[in-house]
């Protein structure tokens, strides 16, 4: 007869420091990382979103009302 396999097989338990913080379920911080405020100034963190509007390429007759327009103003 051949020797019976146990249905059940237990696993390992965790080792003790896995098991400290898998049981408290919140992020430690590290103290080496403090959170600053963001500046949002040139060079410094992301940008703010702006109108482009104006960088569009405009169909010629758009360019041309404005054009015409301007000049006209000068002209008076």
């Amino acid at each position: 007869m051949a020797p019976q396999k146990s249905a059940k097989r237990k696993v390992a338990a965790l080792p003790s420091n896995v098991r400290s913080t898998a049981s408290k379920g919140d992020k430690q911080e590290n103290p080496l990382f403090e959170r600053r405020p963001r500046h949002f100034g040139i060079g410094q963190d992301i940008q703010p979103k702006r109108n482009l509007s104006r960088f569009i390429k405009w169909p010629k007759y758009v360019n041309l009302q404005r054009q015409r327009k301007i000049l006209r103003m000068r002209l008076k």
